[in-house]
């Protein structure tokens, strides 16, 4: 190999080592931590799935309630487009009956969305994270999954829950 090659090879493989620590850090951007106090933000509504009468039992059985953070909260009540930095969580708890009377049990998951128009253009610039139970470290493989069942509310922009005063 010659001088000019072995500088040329270098330089390229610089190049590429410096793409690839880019390219990890707009991932880790584009990561969605953990909803602390997310409790604390608007309700937006509870739901439950308790059969599998239901087509998403088996996934979604359980007691759902929906928050939006303040940042989303005015363009879920006007019926609008959510800006970037909005951000829904729905969590998921499981139930049982006892005496008539539906109760949680327990913490499944928290699934949340938040929209980044620039990070999350391939899926509506909304990106998405699921939590099981209190840990704190997303879970999610693909946001895609998400994304497609989503794409059905595209006239909502991509958001399934609706505002009842």
């Amino acid at each position: 190999m010659t001088t000019r090659s072995k500088v040329l090879f270098f330089a390229l493989f610089s190049m590429a080592a410096g793409m690839a620590a880019l390219f990890g850090q707009a991932q880790k951007k584009a990561a969605i931590p953990f909803p602390k106090d997310y409790r604390h933000w608007m309700h937006v509504k509870t739901m439950v799935i308790y059969s599998n009468q239901h087509p998403l039992f088996n996934r979604f059985g359980g007691l759902h309630d929906v928050y939006v953070n303040d940042t989303g909260s005015t363009s879920l009540v006007r019926g609008k487009a959510y800006p970037d930095g909005s951000i829904l969580v729905l969590d998921l708890h499981d139930i049982s009956t006892v005496q008539g009377a539906i109760e949680t049990r327990g913490l499944k998951s928290i699934y949340v969305m938040k929209k980044s128009a620039k990070a999350y253009s391939e899926t509506g610039g909304w990106g998405w994270e699921v939590f099981k139970g209190y840990e704190e470290k997303g879970s999610l493989q693909d946001m895609k999954q998400c994304f497609n069942c989503h794409a059905k509310q595209k006239r909502t922009d991509y958001v399934y829950s609706a505002y009842m005063p």
